[in-house]
């Protein structure tokens, strides 16, 4: 996932995180929303909120 948002920004669901580590996708939420602020080189962004939570991930431009 890392080298695919290396290369343009590309849109998980936390649904989809939880199926593939046998987790929850509030658990994935939470675990997301505290790499936002760990993460270098890489945003990691919060983007919608339909069914799952939507995030946006992509490589930061300086």
């Amino acid at each position: 996932m890392v080298q695919q948002a290396d290369c343009e920004p590309t849109y998980l669901k936390a649904r989809d995180i939880a199926d593939e580590i046998d987790e929850t996708p509030k658990a994935v939420a939470q675990h997301l929303q505290r790499l936002q602020n760990e993460l270098t080189g890489i945003t990691l962004e919060q983007w919608g909120r339909s069914k799952s939570v939507t995030w946006l991930v992509q490589e930061e431009t300086e």
